[in-house]
């Protein structure tokens, strides 16, 4: 098997009292396994929905419609009790925002132990052990077991999250903007979680809007803009030549990359694409791009939306 996840024609739309939102238009992707993958892009751009979509946990709002296969497996056409099966075991889950997302009505050990009891990983009585297991492997103390989410601080309280959702070391973990909010010191720690988790034989899919972290900790970049994947590429390569301009205009505008804003504003996603999302704010647009629609064009290994190839 070559490829761990396949995501093909994905569109994923919401009903909202304006009318119909696309948050996901012509995605095809797929995710290699045994590497770190970043889906990097800016906030709304339709990311987090396309990680939502994944795991089957999209708003009741929402409908999508395209294929996502997993090992092999349809994931669009299981049932709730199927999907719930491989939601913890096979595809671990860890969403934005540790203080909601955490039950703070809970202590840590139980958040931490309740998916791998509940889906037999582990027993009751192996609780303890599996619970200290896990804080060890995130440089924890132990005693943060009997504690609850809101008396951690926020780096702590992000790596109990992803403990919560890679304690039965899941072949593919989605983690939506893991470092989001953090300090320097706690976005390394969480990126040493991330690569000591594919160390040990999950494959990360990081959503993130943090290009500097994609750049330290990716092997694959996925970049999204206005509900579209426009660029896929190997890490060293996408930062060398990057080819869609988008891409070219969220590197430069980093910090050590002499902070160059992108002009203009992100798309709205009340109608589904017609055109180059990316048109109106780009430097390098044809006249063709106006009114056409952008192929996705494979170029050696590496794949690009946009006309200009």
């Amino acid at each position: 098997m070559s490829h761990l996840l396949s995501i093909k024609d994905l569109e994923v739309t919401f009903r909202t009292a304006e009318g119909t939102g696309y948050a996901v238009t012509d995605v095809s992707a797929d995710l290699k396994p045994h590497q770190i993958t970043t889906i990097l892009g800016e906030s709304g751009s339709g990311k987090s929905v396309l990680g939502s979509a994944i795991v089957q946990l999209l708003a009741p709002n929402a409908s999508a419609k395209g294929s996502i296969r997993f090992q092999d497996r349809e994931l669009t056409t299981l049932s709730a009790k199927e999907m719930d099966r491989i939601r913890g075991t096979e595809i671990g889950w860890v969403a934005q925002n540790p203080q909601s997302a955490l039950n703070s009505v809970f202590q840590i050990g139980t958040l931490i132990a309740e998916g791998p009891i509940h889906h037999k990983y582990i027993t009751k009585n192996e609780k303890p052990t599996f619970v200290r297991k896990i804080l060890t492997s995130l440089r924890l103390p132990e005693k943060l077991d009997k504690q609850y989410s809101f008396e951690l601080s926020g780096g702590m309280a992000q790596r109990v999250l992803i403990a919560s959702g890679s304690g039965m070391v899941p072949p593919l973990l989605i983690l939506d903007e893991p470092t989001k909010g953090l300090d320097d010191n706690n976005v390394a720690a969480v990126k040493r979680i991330i690569e000591d988790l594919a160390a040990r034989g999950s494959t990360p899919l990081v959503i993130t809007h943090d290009v500097d972290l994609a750049e330290e900790l990716a092997d694959e970049i996925w970049i999204f803009y206005g509900s579209q994947l426009v660029e896929q590429a190997p890490k060293e390569a996408f930062f060398k030549q990057p080819l869609h301009p988008y891409s070219k205009g969220l590197i430069d505008a980093t910090p050590k990359r002499g902070l160059v804003p992108i002009p203009g504003e992100s798309p709205a996603f009340n109608t589904r694409p017609v055109r180059c999302t990316y048109y109106p704010r780009c430097p390098a647009a044809l006249e063709i791009c106006r009114n056409q629609a952008c192929p996705t064009v494979t170029l050696d290994n590496r794949r690009v939306k946009c006309l200009r190839y």
